[in-house]
């Protein structure tokens, strides 16, 4: 930061910067996380190595046919069913369940692809060898599908001024909620170094928005390149893109 008198020093067109002094405020203020987001990933922490026995009761629980494959639908409701089953209440796992469940696609398509190819099925579904790195992904594509629900429509969540796209405008409006994100509650390398020249590197085909699979691969390749523990897990996945 300069010191009082020395504006003289600082430069006439400075590169874009992270809104970083505002959000660091921000940040104070900012909880842990979102509650529903906190409800869901504290449902999913079975995902950690030492969650071995809680994993395989899950996996039989999700794969009711045995056959060694899980389809998009049956994560969908296997998913429900353990925010149902966390939360002792149907209606309330349910709520939680809707809210995030933009993001389980996302979750599916990175996991499907992370082991080698077994079979001819093995590239269309999740086995069993990928189920753990599965239940991450759902953590991190819920928080990230957060993050996007915050900035569409400039609100909180998914609400009736949401088109599940960012617009420019709409980015710029909400940098300064994303760095405060990154330095709390999603806390990933490319929300915390967010600025206005981020749009152009997630809106890849230049249509002037920013959908949720543009946002994700975005935040993806961050955590890859850096080599965070996240990005390590990521690694493991299919292309952020499809």
């Amino acid at each position: 930061a300069l010191a009082a008198g020395d504006e003289r020093l600082a430069p006439a067109a400075p590169a874009p910067k992270p809104a970083v002094p505002a959000a660091k405020e921000a940040a104070k203020e900012a909880k842990p996380a979102v509650p529903e987001l906190d409800t869901f990933l504290r449902a999913f922490a079975f995902a950690a190595p030492s969650e071995a026995v809680r994993r395989e009761e899950a996996w039989r629980l999700w794969d009711p046919n045995g056959n060694g494959y899980l389809s998009l639908a049956e994560v969908d409701l296997g998913v429900k069913m353990t925010l149902q089953s966390f939360l002792k209440d149907a209606g309330a796992g349910e709520a939680v369940w809707r809210r995030f469940r933009p993001s389980f696609i996302r979750a599916f398509n990175d996991a499907k692809d992370a082991a080698a190819a077994a079979s001819s099925l093995s590239d269309d579904y999740v086995t069993k060898g990928e189920f753990r790195l599965l239940l991450s992904y759902l953590g991190y594509y819920a928080t990230w599908f957060e993050v996007f629900a915050m900035v569409d429509g400039c609100s909180d969540g998914t609400t009736a001024t949401d088109d599940r796209r960012i617009s420019r405008e709409e980015w710029e409006e909400g940098i300064e909620k994303v760095v405060a994100a990154g330095l709390s509650w999603a806390p990933y390398v490319a929300l915390r170094s967010a600025t206005s020249a981020s749009f152009d590197e997630m809106d890849s085909n230049g249509g002037g928005y920013v959908l949720l699979i543009e946002f994700c691969a975005w935040l993806k390749a961050a955590e890859v390149e850096a080599a965070t523990p996240a990005g390590l897990a990521l690694a493991a996945g299919g292309d952020a893109t499809r």
